[in-house]
Protein backbone atom coordinates (compact mmCIF):
# COMPACT_ATOMS: atom_id res chain seq x y z
CA UNK A 1 0.00 0.00 0.00
CA UNK A 2 1.20 3.68 -0.48
CA UNK A 3 1.52 6.36 2.57
CA UNK A 4 -0.24 9.11 0.97
CA UNK A 5 -3.80 10.87 1.29
CA UNK A 6 -4.08 7.94 4.42
CA UNK A 7 -5.50 8.56 7.88
CA UNK A 8 -2.38 7.46 10.57
CA UNK A 9 -2.27 7.09 14.17
CA UNK A 10 1.31 6.53 16.12
CA UNK A 11 1.45 5.90 19.41
CA UNK A 12 4.33 7.42 21.05
CA UNK A 13 5.06 10.05 18.40
CA UNK A 14 5.79 12.54 20.28
CA UNK A 15 9.22 10.70 21.28
CA UNK A 16 12.54 10.56 19.86
CA UNK A 17 11.88 8.54 16.65
CA UNK A 18 8.21 9.03 16.86
CA UNK A 19 8.52 13.01 16.46
CA UNK A 20 10.60 12.41 13.66
CA UNK A 21 8.36 9.43 12.01
CA UNK A 22 5.09 11.90 12.70
CA UNK A 23 6.95 14.58 10.98
CA UNK A 24 8.10 12.99 7.70
CA UNK A 25 4.59 10.96 7.20
CA UNK A 26 2.52 14.21 7.81
CA UNK A 27 4.03 15.54 4.56
CA UNK A 28 1.62 13.37 2.44
CA UNK A 29 -0.78 12.13 5.09
CA UNK A 30 -3.47 12.84 7.78
CA UNK A 31 -1.54 12.18 11.29
CA UNK A 32 -2.59 11.55 14.46
CA UNK A 33 -0.12 11.08 17.29
CA UNK A 34 -1.56 9.52 20.55
CA UNK A 35 1.02 9.75 23.01
CA UNK A 36 1.27 10.04 27.54
CA UNK A 37 4.01 12.52 27.20
CA UNK A 38 6.18 10.63 29.86
CA UNK A 39 8.94 10.72 28.00
CA UNK A 40 8.33 13.37 24.68
CA UNK A 41 10.80 15.46 23.13
CA UNK A 42 7.89 17.38 21.68
CA UNK A 43 5.26 19.18 23.07
CA UNK A 44 1.54 19.19 21.55
CA UNK A 45 2.02 22.75 20.16
CA UNK A 46 5.40 21.67 18.28
CA UNK A 47 3.87 18.06 16.76
CA UNK A 48 0.83 20.55 15.59
CA UNK A 49 3.40 23.29 13.81
CA UNK A 50 5.58 19.87 12.04
CA UNK A 51 2.12 19.43 10.60
CA UNK A 52 0.41 16.41 12.78
CA UNK A 53 -3.27 16.83 12.37
CA UNK A 54 -4.31 15.70 15.80
CA UNK A 55 -2.32 14.74 19.34
CA UNK A 56 -4.14 12.89 21.77
CA UNK A 57 -2.76 12.57 25.35
CA UNK A 58 -3.87 9.07 26.03
CA UNK A 59 -2.59 5.78 28.11
CA UNK A 60 -1.50 2.48 25.71
CA UNK A 61 -2.93 0.76 28.44
CA UNK A 62 -6.30 2.60 28.22
CA UNK A 63 -8.61 0.24 26.76
CA UNK A 64 -11.40 3.16 26.17
CA UNK A 65 -8.85 5.74 24.91
CA UNK A 66 -7.37 3.76 22.36
CA UNK A 67 -10.51 2.40 21.15
CA UNK A 68 -11.50 5.55 20.52
CA UNK A 69 -8.32 7.34 19.16
CA UNK A 70 -8.40 4.51 16.71
CA UNK A 71 -11.64 5.25 14.95
CA UNK A 72 -11.12 6.12 11.21
CA UNK A 73 -7.34 4.79 11.27
CA UNK A 74 -6.16 3.43 8.10
CA UNK A 75 -2.62 2.59 9.34
CA UNK A 76 -0.97 2.35 12.70
CA UNK A 77 2.89 2.63 13.62
CA UNK A 78 3.16 1.32 17.13
CA UNK A 79 6.27 3.00 18.88
CA UNK A 80 5.16 3.55 22.30
CA UNK A 81 7.54 2.11 24.84
CA UNK A 82 8.84 1.63 27.88
CA UNK A 83 12.97 2.15 27.51
CA UNK A 84 15.40 -0.59 28.50
CA UNK A 85 17.44 0.81 31.12
CA UNK A 86 14.19 1.02 33.01
CA UNK A 87 13.71 -2.54 32.46
CA UNK A 88 17.00 -3.03 34.73
CA UNK A 89 14.58 -1.54 37.89
CA UNK A 90 10.94 -1.82 37.03
CA UNK A 91 10.37 -5.05 35.46
CA UNK A 92 6.55 -5.34 35.84
CA UNK A 93 5.78 -2.23 34.72
CA UNK A 94 8.10 -2.22 31.21
CA UNK A 95 6.51 -5.32 30.73
CA UNK A 96 3.47 -4.03 30.58
CA UNK A 97 3.51 -1.37 28.73
CA UNK A 98 5.42 -3.27 25.84
CA UNK A 99 3.73 -5.92 25.95
CA UNK A 100 0.51 -5.47 27.01
CA UNK A 101 0.03 -2.76 25.83
CA UNK A 102 0.86 -3.72 22.14
CA UNK A 103 -1.74 -6.29 22.74
CA UNK A 104 -4.14 -3.39 23.62
CA UNK A 105 -3.18 -1.55 20.51
CA UNK A 106 -3.87 -4.66 18.08
CA UNK A 107 -7.49 -5.51 20.34
CA UNK A 108 -8.15 -1.72 19.28
CA UNK A 109 -6.80 -1.85 15.66
CA UNK A 110 -8.85 -5.11 15.38
CA UNK A 111 -11.80 -3.59 16.65
CA UNK A 112 -11.40 -0.42 14.39
CA UNK A 113 -10.77 -1.70 10.70
CA UNK A 114 -7.04 -0.55 11.27
CA UNK A 115 -6.11 -1.85 7.08
CA UNK A 116 -2.30 -2.00 8.86
CA UNK A 117 -0.24 -2.76 11.84
CA UNK A 118 3.48 -1.77 11.76
CA UNK A 119 4.81 -3.18 15.52
CA UNK A 120 8.43 -1.01 15.41
CA UNK A 121 10.11 -3.54 18.02
CA UNK A 122 13.96 -3.59 18.72
CA UNK A 123 17.34 -5.40 17.87
CA UNK A 124 17.46 -6.43 21.61
CA UNK A 125 14.99 -8.82 21.20
CA UNK A 126 18.30 -10.74 19.68
CA UNK A 127 20.39 -10.13 22.69
CA UNK A 128 24.25 -9.81 21.61
CA UNK A 129 25.42 -11.28 18.42
CA UNK A 130 26.05 -15.04 17.99
CA UNK A 131 27.59 -14.28 14.03
CA UNK A 132 29.13 -11.78 12.67
CA UNK A 133 26.14 -10.48 10.82
CA UNK A 134 22.00 -10.00 12.55
CA UNK A 135 20.01 -11.30 10.16
CA UNK A 136 15.63 -11.92 10.84
CA UNK A 137 16.90 -15.22 11.61
CA UNK A 138 19.11 -14.78 14.08
CA UNK A 139 18.58 -16.41 17.46
CA UNK A 140 16.34 -14.53 19.79
CA UNK A 141 17.76 -14.30 23.33
CA UNK A 142 17.03 -10.99 24.79
CA UNK A 143 19.65 -9.97 27.91
CA UNK A 144 16.78 -7.66 29.31
CA UNK A 145 13.43 -7.84 30.21
CA UNK A 146 13.03 -5.04 27.87
CA UNK A 147 14.17 -7.03 25.12
CA UNK A 148 11.79 -9.89 26.05
CA UNK A 149 8.75 -7.99 26.24
CA UNK A 150 9.49 -6.20 23.09
CA UNK A 151 9.37 -9.83 21.37
CA UNK A 152 6.47 -10.74 23.29
CA UNK A 153 4.70 -7.88 21.56
CA UNK A 154 5.89 -9.60 18.17
CA UNK A 155 4.77 -12.86 18.97
CA UNK A 156 0.86 -10.85 19.71
CA UNK A 157 1.79 -9.14 16.09
CA UNK A 158 2.16 -12.48 14.51
CA UNK A 159 -0.64 -13.71 16.28
CA UNK A 160 -3.16 -10.76 14.80
CA UNK A 161 -2.00 -11.37 11.60
CA UNK A 162 -1.95 -15.25 11.29
CA UNK A 163 -5.05 -15.57 13.48
CA UNK A 164 -7.31 -12.44 13.27
CA UNK A 165 -6.34 -11.02 9.68
CA UNK A 166 -5.02 -7.82 10.99
CA UNK A 167 -2.04 -7.21 8.36
CA UNK A 168 1.22 -6.65 10.02
CA UNK A 169 4.74 -5.66 9.74
CA UNK A 170 7.60 -5.73 12.34
CA UNK A 171 10.52 -3.29 12.09
CA UNK A 172 13.65 -4.29 14.45
CA UNK A 173 15.24 -0.85 14.24
CA UNK A 174 19.07 -1.01 15.78
CA UNK A 175 20.54 2.13 17.96
CA UNK A 176 19.35 4.93 16.55
CA UNK A 177 20.74 8.68 17.09
CA UNK A 178 20.18 12.27 15.67
CA UNK A 179 18.56 15.29 16.93
CA UNK A 180 15.76 15.26 19.80
CA UNK A 181 17.62 12.33 20.99
CA UNK A 182 17.05 11.22 24.64
CA UNK A 183 20.36 12.51 26.75
CA UNK A 184 18.57 12.85 30.05
CA UNK A 185 18.15 10.90 32.57
CA UNK A 186 17.06 6.78 32.73
CA UNK A 187 16.07 7.18 28.97
CA UNK A 188 19.58 9.01 28.44
CA UNK A 189 21.12 6.67 24.99
CA UNK A 190 24.99 6.54 24.87
CA UNK A 191 26.05 8.84 22.00
CA UNK A 192 23.53 12.22 23.38
CA UNK A 193 25.78 11.41 26.45
CA UNK A 194 28.82 11.25 25.03
CA UNK A 195 28.06 14.50 22.86
CA UNK A 196 26.30 16.64 25.67
CA UNK A 197 29.14 15.69 27.64
CA UNK A 198 32.00 17.18 25.53
CA UNK A 199 30.38 20.42 23.97
CA UNK A 200 30.70 20.60 27.93
CA UNK A 201 34.65 19.89 27.60
CA UNK A 202 34.08 17.19 29.57
CA UNK A 203 35.44 13.54 29.49
CA UNK A 204 32.90 10.64 28.06
CA UNK A 205 32.61 7.65 30.76
CA UNK A 206 32.40 4.62 29.24
CA UNK A 207 30.68 1.17 30.91
CA UNK A 208 32.95 -1.72 30.83
CA UNK A 209 35.27 -2.19 28.61
CA UNK A 210 34.19 -0.23 25.80
CA UNK A 211 34.85 -2.90 23.17
CA UNK A 212 30.93 -3.21 22.77
CA UNK A 213 29.77 -3.11 19.77
CA UNK A 214 26.74 -1.51 18.23
CA UNK A 215 24.86 -0.63 14.73
CA UNK A 216 24.20 3.35 15.15
CA UNK A 217 21.61 4.31 12.39
CA UNK A 218 21.03 7.90 12.27
CA UNK A 219 17.58 8.74 12.71
CA UNK A 220 16.53 9.71 9.27
CA UNK A 221 17.81 6.23 7.78
CA UNK A 222 16.03 5.10 10.52
CA UNK A 223 12.20 6.67 9.50
CA UNK A 224 12.88 6.09 6.10
CA UNK A 225 13.22 2.52 6.74
CA UNK A 226 9.73 2.26 9.05
CA UNK A 227 8.28 3.93 5.93
CA UNK A 228 8.97 1.99 3.94
CA UNK A 229 8.38 -1.30 5.44
CA UNK A 230 4.86 0.51 6.18
CA UNK A 231 4.04 0.74 2.92
CA UNK A 232 5.34 -2.82 1.76
CA UNK A 233 2.94 -5.69 1.05
CA UNK A 234 5.43 -7.93 0.52
CA UNK A 235 6.62 -7.50 4.19
CA UNK A 236 3.02 -8.56 5.75
CA UNK A 237 3.23 -10.75 8.74
CA UNK A 238 7.33 -10.73 8.55
CA UNK A 239 10.03 -8.54 10.73
CA UNK A 240 12.45 -6.86 9.36
CA UNK A 241 15.91 -5.30 10.48
CA UNK A 242 16.37 -0.93 9.69
CA UNK A 243 20.01 -0.31 10.63
CA UNK A 244 23.14 1.34 9.29
CA UNK A 245 24.84 -2.15 8.89
CA UNK A 246 28.30 -1.36 10.26
CA UNK A 247 29.64 -2.33 13.83
CA UNK A 248 31.46 0.08 16.00
CA UNK A 249 32.63 -0.50 19.00
CA UNK A 250 31.58 2.01 22.18
CA UNK A 251 35.17 3.18 22.51
CA UNK A 252 35.95 4.69 19.05
CA UNK A 253 32.27 6.14 18.97
CA UNK A 254 33.39 8.15 22.12
CA UNK A 255 37.07 8.91 20.05
CA UNK A 256 34.80 10.16 17.22
CA UNK A 257 32.61 12.66 19.58
CA UNK A 258 35.40 13.72 20.97
CA UNK A 259 37.60 14.88 17.98
CA UNK A 260 35.03 16.75 16.50
CA UNK A 261 34.28 18.51 19.95
CA UNK A 262 37.84 19.55 20.31
CA UNK A 263 38.09 17.62 23.27
CA UNK A 264 41.30 15.59 24.73
CA UNK A 265 40.18 11.66 24.99
CA UNK A 266 40.79 10.54 28.22
CA UNK A 267 37.67 8.51 28.95
CA UNK A 268 36.42 7.95 32.36
CA UNK A 269 35.98 3.92 33.04
CA UNK A 270 33.02 2.44 34.85
CA UNK A 271 31.73 -0.60 35.37
CA UNK A 272 29.78 -2.50 32.95
CA UNK A 273 26.18 -1.69 32.89
CA UNK A 274 24.23 -4.99 34.21
CA UNK A 275 22.90 -7.53 31.37
CA UNK A 276 24.76 -5.13 28.65
CA UNK A 277 24.84 -6.61 24.54
CA UNK A 278 28.65 -7.27 23.76
CA UNK A 279 28.10 -7.15 19.91
CA UNK A 280 25.41 -5.77 17.26
CA UNK A 281 25.98 -5.75 13.45
CA UNK A 282 22.55 -5.96 11.80
CA UNK A 283 22.67 -7.77 8.39
CA UNK A 284 20.13 -5.44 6.33
CA UNK A 285 19.84 -7.57 3.18
CA UNK A 286 16.54 -8.30 3.21
CA UNK A 287 15.76 -4.62 3.58
CA UNK A 288 17.79 -3.74 0.78
CA UNK A 289 16.04 -6.09 -1.31
CA UNK A 290 12.85 -6.05 -0.28
CA UNK A 291 12.65 -2.10 0.45
CA UNK A 292 15.23 -1.10 -1.72
CA UNK A 293 16.45 0.81 1.38
CA UNK A 294 20.10 2.24 1.58
CA UNK A 295 21.24 4.24 4.69
CA UNK A 296 22.53 7.61 3.71
CA UNK A 297 24.08 9.10 6.95
CA UNK A 298 27.45 7.47 7.83
CA UNK A 299 28.50 7.48 11.65
CA UNK A 300 30.87 10.24 10.96
CA UNK A 301 28.33 12.36 9.20
CA UNK A 302 25.69 11.74 11.81
CA UNK A 303 27.76 12.85 15.08
CA UNK A 304 29.08 16.06 13.32
CA UNK A 305 25.04 16.69 12.52
CA UNK A 306 23.99 15.82 16.08
CA UNK A 307 26.89 18.19 17.63
CA UNK A 308 25.36 21.07 15.53
CA UNK A 309 22.33 20.77 16.29
CA UNK A 310 23.23 20.69 19.77
CA UNK A 311 25.09 23.93 19.80
CA UNK A 312 21.98 25.84 17.70
CA UNK A 313 19.43 23.86 20.11
CA UNK A 314 21.03 25.12 23.09
CA UNK A 315 23.49 28.39 22.95
CA UNK A 316 24.24 27.25 26.51
CA UNK A 317 25.06 23.88 26.62
CA UNK A 318 25.60 23.46 30.56
CA UNK A 319 22.04 23.74 31.27
CA UNK A 320 22.07 20.14 29.46
CA UNK A 321 24.67 18.54 31.77
CA UNK A 322 22.50 18.73 34.75
CA UNK A 323 20.02 15.99 33.55
CA UNK A 324 22.99 14.04 32.70
CA UNK A 325 23.78 11.80 35.73
CA UNK A 326 27.11 9.27 35.79
CA UNK A 327 24.59 6.18 35.88
CA UNK A 328 21.05 5.90 34.32
CA UNK A 329 19.42 3.05 35.35
CA UNK A 330 19.59 3.17 38.95
CA UNK A 331 16.05 4.64 39.71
Amino acid sequence: MTLKNATILITGGAGFIGSHLSSELSKHNRVIVFDNFSSAVLKPKDLLNLGVSRVIRGDILNEKQLEKGLRGIDVVFHLAVACVRLSLSEKLPVHTVNATGTLEALIAAKKNGVKRFVYVSSSEVYGSAEKNTMDEQHPISPTTVYGMSKYMGELYTHYFNDREDLPTVIVRPFNTYGPRSHCEGVYGEVIPRFAVRAVNGKQPIIFGSGTQTRDFTFVTDTVDGIIRAGQSDRLTGEAINIAYGAEVSITDIAKIICKKAGVPFRPIMKPARPNDVSRHKADISKAKTVLTYQPQVDIASGISHYLSWIKDSYPNPKTLMKSVPAINWSI
